[in-house]
């Protein structure tokens, strides 16, 4: 998949994201609403199968402090300080290696499209006790896999636009189906005492994901190292089972500027997935799914007063026995502190 209008608006967000950067940092009790626009693409490491193309924004609300019937609940597992809420809207494509072919090819990814929206809620606080900071997202993804997730539409008019050809065997795509994924994401923040400016940050996660669109248990965590690491828990590609929190510019620091690199590793049970499984309810082209698959990512993250920008590497194992090769895709993402 290559270059297509969603990046051209990403990159106008990001120029006129800039100009806010240089206002003040919000006070530390406070944390407003924040809007994130993610692009992902495979041409960014020069291929194009697979997990192709993927655009989401996400509207994350003011943080307000943790309802009170809810407080006593909560305390049984984390002590939360504050929650929010969001709503989201993405699309993402998937393709054949071979996008020349006509006919269905048994053995290599079917064609679809997955359009989604849904709500999200997260809550922050600190574990009981030691007060190791947490993360917790849930997340509400319903939609339509198929012809009217626009996945042929999308694809098409970006390889016109870029000169590219257009893949050859969109009619062999899954057909539409309604789709949903319940997601639930916990993230602790661990950080060694004594590091000011200079410092490092470790990230452990775990969640899962419950629906016919994605059935799947995950287990990661994130090593990220960087001047001035913002007040949050880090950036989150599309596929994630969290949300960007969307933290303040620089933890314990008054000047409103910070980077780091990161690192993160993830390793996920899979038991169902209909982009390789097929449909649920109807016959459809799929592939022999692997049971686990594992993934590697990495990055750079430019922290200002109200806007984060980041670059993301992935790198993923085989999903499905015959694959010839690991897939490789970018993500680029903007986080607006509004």
């Amino acid at each position: 998949m290559r270059c297509r209008w969603t990046e051209l608006a990403v990159w106008a967000c990001m120029s006129c994201g800039l100009r806010l950067a240089v206002l003040a940092a919000p006070a530390a009790a406070e944390r407003g609403p924040v809007l994130a626009l993610t692009e992902e693409n495979d041409w960014f490491t020069g291929t194009d199968r697979h997990y192709t193309q993927g655009a989401r924004v996400v509207y994350l609300g003011a943080e307000s402090s943790q309802p009170h019937g809810l407080k006593d609940f909560a305390a049984l597992v984390v002590r939360v300080d504050t929650w929010r809420w969001g709503v989201e809207i993405g699309q993402t494509i998937f393709t054949p290696e071979n996008l020349r072919a006509k006919f269905p090819q048994p053995y290599d990814r079917p064609y679809a499209g997955w359009l989604f929206a849904g709500p999200a809620l997260q809550r922050r606080g600190a574990t009981p006790g030691i007060g190791v900071p947490v993360l917790e997202t849930v997340q509400l993804q319903t939609g339509v896999v198929g012809p009217a997730a626009l996945a042929k539409e999308e694809q098409n008019a970006a390889h016109f636009m870029g000169g590219f050809g257009k893949a050859a065997g969109w009619r062999n795509q899954l057909l539409n189906e309604l789709g949903y994924a319940l997601k639930y994401q916990r993230t602790w923040r661990w950080a060694p005492d004594g590091l000011r400016d200079w410092s490092a940050e470790l990230l452990p996660h775990t969640g899962a994901s419950l629906g016919n669109v994605d059935t799947s248990a995950r287990l990661g965590a994130t090593l990220r190292a960087g001047w001035r690491l913002p007040d949050d828990f880090g950036v989150q590609i599309i596929d994630a089972l969290g949300l960007a929190d969307g933290g303040h510019a620089t933890a314990g620091s008054n000047r409103p500027f910070g980077g780091y690199l990161f690192v993160r590793a993830e390793g996920r049970a899979v038991g169902y997935n209909t982009f390789l499984d097929g449909s649920l309810v109807r016959e459809s082209p799929q592939v022999d799914r692997r049971p686990f698959v594992g993934e590697i990512q990495g990055g750079v993250v430019l922290v200002f007063a109200r806007l984060d920008l980041a670059f993301t590497l992935i790198y993923r194992s085989a999903e499905f026995y015959g694959q010839n090769c690991e897939d490789a895709f970018g993500s680029m993402a903007l986080n607006l502190r509004l």
